[in-house]
C-alpha cells in the first residue's frame, strides 16, 4: 500500500475548517509565486466565502499558533515550517501521480537498458524534471554476507583480538579489552560459543540475535564483532547520484540569498552525508518528509527533504529523494518519489532478486 511517512515534531493544533483551507491556499498560493499572500488575496478564493475582515482575522489567529509568518510587518502571510507540516499531515496518505504523468514516466524508463548506473541516474533526471529542483539518487548497496567464522586471539594479557570473517570473505578485527584476565580455555569456549550462535547469520542481523549469546567474555567478543562490523558499514559510503542542481540553484530563495547555496552543496559534496537519512527508514512503499527545522544538519534547516528507499535490506538497497526549499510542492513530490522508487523496486529485484 502507498503511503507517506511524515516525521512529525511538536503536536499540530486543531484547526476549524476555515482556517484548514486558508492554510492550505496560503501554502498553495505561496509554493506557485514564491510571495508573501495577501489577505485580500486569500478572500478572493471562491471556497472560502467569509469577508475580508474575517480572513484577516484567522490569519492573525493562524500567525498566533506558528503556522504561518509574516516576513514584514505589512506583507501577506508565509507558511512556517510548523504550517508545513500541518499541510502535510493533512495530504491524502494514498495520493498518487497524476495518470498522465505517472504514464511518461514509464515510457521514460521504457527506453533504459539493463544497467543498474543507467536505472539509477535515469530515475534522479526523471524526479528533477518533474519537481524541477534537485534530486538524488544512490547505486543500491547489496546486503552484507553471512558470517563465516570468529576467531578470539589474545594479544596480551587483558588484550583479545576478535576476527570475523564473512563468507565474501572480507575480514574485520576489533580489539577488545579485558577487565580481568582470563584462561586460555575460556577463550576458546568463548569463541566456540560464539561460532555456534552467529555462524551463517547475516551481519545486518547480529543485532536481532544477541539473546543467543551468553554473558562475560562471549558478550564482550560479541559486542566487540558488532561494533567492527558497523565501523564498517559506517565507512562504506553510498555512491550518490545527482540531477538538477542548476534547477535548485535557480529557485528564488536561492538567488535572493546565495548563502542558502551552501546546504546543497553540502549534500552534493559530502561523501557521508546521505547517512543523515539512515535512521529515518521508511517501510517500502513509502516516502519520509523531513521539513526545515526537523533536519538534523544545520546546512539543511531552509531545506525540506523528499525521500524513500528502494530495495530491501535482504538483497541491495539505496534511497531516491529531493531537496528543495521549505516551499516544495509537497502534494507532488510525496507520490512522485514514491513512484520512482517503484521503478526502482523492479530494478533492484530483476538485478538482486527480492
Amino acid at each position: 500500500m502507498a503511503q507517506s511517512r511524515v516525521l512529525t515534531g511538536a503536536s499540530m493544533p486543531i484547526l476549524t475548517a476555515r482556517k484548514r483551507e486558508i492554510l492550505k491556499f496560503i501554502v498553495s498560493e505561496h509554493v506557485q509565486t514564491a510571495s508573501p499572500v495577501a489577505s485580500s488575496t486569500v478572500a478572493r478564493s471562491a471556497s472560502l466565502n467569509a469577508s475580508p475582515a474575517t480572513i484577516r482575522n484567522e490569519m492573525v489567529a493562524l500567525e498566533e499558533e506558528g503556522l504561518i509568518r509574516r516576513p514584514h510587518v505589512s506583507s501577506g502571510g508565509v507558511p512556517s515550517d510548523r504550517g508545513y507540516r500541518h499541510f502535510v499531515g493533512a495530504l491524502d496518505p494514498e495520493m498518487t501521480l497524476r495518470p498522465a504523468v505517472a504514464a511518461q514516466v514509464d515510457q521514460d524508463f521504457a527506453g533504459v537498458h539493463a544497467h543498474v548506473e543507467e536505472w539509477v541516474d535515469s530515475a534522479s533526471e526523471i524526479l528533477a524534471g518533474l519537481m524541477d529542483t534537485l534530486a538524488f539518487t544512490t547505486i543500491p548497496r547489496t546486503a552484507p554476507a553471512p558470517v563465516k567464522s570468529v576467531e578470539l586471539l589474545r594479544l596480551q594479557e587483558l588484550l583479545v583480538v576478535v576476527i570475523v570473517v564473512l563468507q565474501e570473505a572480507s575480514v574485520y578485527k576489533q580489539v577488545l579489552n579485558l577487565d580481568e584476565n582470563v584462561s586460555d580455555s575460556a577463550i576458546e569456549h568463548a569463541r566456540n560459543r560464539l561460532n555456534e550462535a552467529i555462524v551463517g547469520i547475516p551481519v545486518n542481523n547480529l543485532a536481532a540475535h544477541a539473546g543467543r549469546v551468553g554473558d562475560g567474555l562471549e558478550r564482550q567478543a560479541f559486542d566487540s564483532a558488532v561494533t567492527a562490523l558497523r565501523k564498517h558499514h559506517a565507512n562504506s559510503n553510498m555512491e550518490k547520484r545527482f540531477s538538477g542542481i542548476g534547477k535548485l540553484f535557480q529557485q528564488p530563495e536561492l538567488l535572493a540569498d546565495p548563502t542558502m547555496s551552501q546546504g546543497a552543496m553540502w549534500l552534493i559534496e559530502d561523501s557521508v552525508a546521505s547517512s543523515i537519512f539512515e535512521d529515518t527508514r521508511a517501510a517500502r512503499g513509502s516516502a519520509s518528509v523531513v521539513i526545515g527545522e526537523e533536519n538534523v544538519e544545520e546546512a539543511l534547516k531552509n531545506y525540506s527533504v523528499v525521500f524513500s528507499n528502494y530495495g530491501t535490506l535482504d538483497t541491495a538497497e539505496g534511497m531516491i529523494g529531493i531537496i528543495a526549499p521549505t516551499r516544495m510542492e509537497y502534494g507532488m513530490a510525496i507520490p512522485a518519489v514514491r513512484y520512482l522508487a517503484s521503478h526502482l523496486d523492479r530494478m533492484t529485484m530483476m538485478f538482486y532478486g527480492g
